[in-house]
């Protein structure tokens, strides 16, 4: 890199910082005149070094243009993601599977899960265990945020649920529930998740009729096209590209028009991310490693949820 003068980077770390002259020199103790002098090309007393150093949050090499600053640890985890993804694409020409990235990302939210154990002074990789095991998992919970992290393979999900200060997450979450309601209504059903099951088979932008789905599932063709009409209609689905079920016109053997249906591949995972969360909630694990309750406050407040 090229060596960079101390006068530059203090003056480029002070407008960065949106400070003044005299205020720089306010919180080092010595006069605006210094400063100036600094940037103009002298240089301050040793023992002021460590101190400019840490105002400015660099180390004393990035001062003098001996270095790079110091990476936050957001663009640390960015660079090791992003080159393990392009390694590894690298290695395979293929770009829709990422276990070596996958399995980074898992190692990556376990580290953070871990440390929030205080008594943990070192990251271990986490366990992934056969589904003869016992059903194991991990949760963090107090009133900022939740975390959830499963360890065996047949729950292998991670899952942060944060609340933040102006907004009240779960209050406004519960106080209208019409929707979802409808949602649970269509899910009691096991012909409509069969109906699902089959339409998320199809690959992005591949496409059946009711009667094909009605053939493959030997479900009756009356149902189906009550389901299609309540996903559409009621549930108010298909109104924009990303959907989670799609539908589209063409014209059969007949010369009549004919809707087939399909899903959009980006809503999927919400769709099994929320079928995997409904059986942890319904199957809970035999026993949680590594569980922090800190808690304080109840999950929902009353007079919030049902102030009159």
């Amino acid at each position: 890199m090229e060596k960079r003068a101390f006068s530059t980077t203090l003056h480029m770390l002070r407008k960065e910082k949106k400070v003044t002259q005299e205020q720089l020199a306010q919180n080092l103790g010595v006069s605006p005149q210094a400063v100036s002098k600094w940037e103009n090309g002298s240089y301050p007393e040793g023992d002021l070094i460590p101190k400019i150093a840490d105002f400015f949050g660099v180390s004393i090499d990035y001062l003098y243009g001996r270095s790079d600053r110091e990476k936050t640890i957001e663009q640390k985890v960015f660079e090791a993601v992003y080159d393990e993804t392009v390694k590894e694409f690298e290695d395979t020409g293929r770009a829709d599977e990422h276990y070596k990235t996958s399995n980074l990302i898992r190692n990556l939210n376990w580290a953070m899960q871990s440390a929030l154990w205080v008594n943990n002074k070192c990251y271990e990789a986490p366990a992934r265990d056969p589904i003869e095991h016992p059903k194991m998992a991990s949760v963090v919970c107090d009133d900022i945020f939740y975390s959830y992290f499963g360890l065996r393979e047949d729950n292998d999900i991670s899952f942060f649920l944060n609340k933040t200060k102006n907004y009240d997450l779960y209050e406004e979450l519960l106080k209208d529930t019409s929707k979802i309601e409808k949602l649970f209504k269509i899910l009691s059903d096991r012909d409509n998740i069969s109906i699902i099951a089959f339409l998320y088979t199809l690959k992005n932008g591949e496409f059946a009729s009711v009667d094909v789905i009605s053939k493959s599932l030997g479900i009756d063709k009356a149902k189906v096209k009550e389901f299609m009409d309540t996903i559409f209609g009621e549930m108010e689905f298909g109104d924009c590209d990303d959907s989670p079920f799609q539908k589209a016109s063409v014209i059969n053997a007949s010369s009549k028009e004919e809707n087939i249906f399909g899903t959009a591949s980006v809503c999927g995972g919400l769709f099994m991310a929320m079928m995997m969360l409904a059986r942890e909630y319904t199957d809970i694990p035999m026993a949680f490693r590594l569980v922090i309750n800190a808690k304080q406050k109840s999950w929902i407040d009353r007079k919030k949820m049902f102030k009159k």
